[in-house]
């Protein structure tokens, strides 16, 4: 199988308050992992996965201190044209376009790398994304955490 690597990005509507959503457990075999691209040492890419298979619900990209970040969601729904990130109070819609090549993929407009939501991520070591009704919640390790902290660094340093 063909891993196809996505970016989405693009911030399109932040809604903050509410109250704040619990941490959720680690989910077992996954964890947050950062990898620098090796052929451009500026691109990096965080993803939420289980190490050594395909499985990767979302992943961000970035290039090194753009302050920009993309999500990306690879073997999604053809039609899924936003999703919802939530960690702790902060919330945000990200809308874009899913186009199909050997696989569908999802690619949404930037997030910008000082929004509540990615400082509340780094904070908080989890997110909870939803995509046409389901909800998936993405919770770190102390090393997961460790490399969320390290990706925003680096795509805003």
């Amino acid at each position: 199988m063909r891993r196809t690597m996505i970016t989405v990005g693009g911030a399109m509507m932040l809604v903050l308050g509410g109250t704040a959503s619990a941490a959720p457990a680690v989910n077992d075999g996954y964890d947050w992992t950062m990898r620098v691209n090796e052929d451009r040492v500026s691109d990096a890419i965080l993803a939420y996965e289980v190490d050594g298979t395909d499985d990767q619900p979302l992943n961000f990209t970035c290039e090194q201190g753009g302050n920009r970040i993309f999500a990306g969601i690879s073997g999604g729904s053809p039609d899924l044209t936003a999703i919802e990130l939530v960690s702790g109070s902060a919330k945000l819609r990200v809308t874009g376009t899913t186009e199909i090549d050997e696989m569908p993929f999802f690619r949404s407009q930037e997030i910008a790398g000082g929004s509540p939501l990615i400082r509340a991520f780094a904070t908080n070591g989890w997110l909870r994304m939803t995509a046409k009704g389901r909800a998936i919640d993405m919770a770190a390790t102390a090393t997961g955490k460790q490399a969320i902290a390290r990706f925003v660094a680096f795509c805003t340093g």
